[in-house]
């Protein structure tokens, strides 16, 4: 059974996201002009529990970043952080509101979510690079060809 790549069905959710600028939502890649955005897979553990039937409860983790004007402006860098909180709260709330990203089969969503706050992690003189750390938990379905 093939499923759909975790990184695509993120960033296909990602792009309904009313928050976003008009920059693009790359993968694994950001760029040096505000305003752009890129999800980053990273390595951790996938399965949090396993079922004997061979399913599991998993998790994907990865990052969210962006790039954003910035500089010595107070009013530009308060709106990059509260960009942050805001994109936190849309995702709990399409959390709980089950409006998740689509897996494919085989995969159920059951959250998704950030893991602490939006922060800078590069800064030059005019733009800065923000990202905030976020997980989708989900079902894994066992393989249903080794139960014949």
């Amino acid at each position: 059974m093939e499923h759909k790549s975790l990184t695509e069905a993120v960033r296909a959710f990602f792009c309904t996201c009313p928050l976003l600028k008009e920059g693009a939502v790359h993968v694994d890649y950001l760029g040096i002009r505000p305003t752009e955005y890129s999800i980053d897979a990273v390595p951790t553990k996938k399965e949090i529990k396993a079922y004997i039937d061979g399913s599991g409860l998993c998790q994907f983790y990865f990052t969210f970043g962006s790039v954003e004007k910035y500089g010595g402006d107070v009013d530009t860098n308060l709106e990059n952080s509260g960009f942050y909180e805001k994109f936190s709260h849309w995702l709990k709330e399409k959390s709980k509101k089950k409006e998740l990203p689509d897996l494919g089969e085989g995969r159920q969503p059951l959250r998704i979510e950030t893991n602490g706050d939006g922060y800078v992690i590069d800064a030059r003189e005019n733009a800065a690079r923000y990202q905030i750390q976020c997980r989708l938990i989900y079902f894994q379905e066992g393989d249903k060809e080794n139960d014949k």
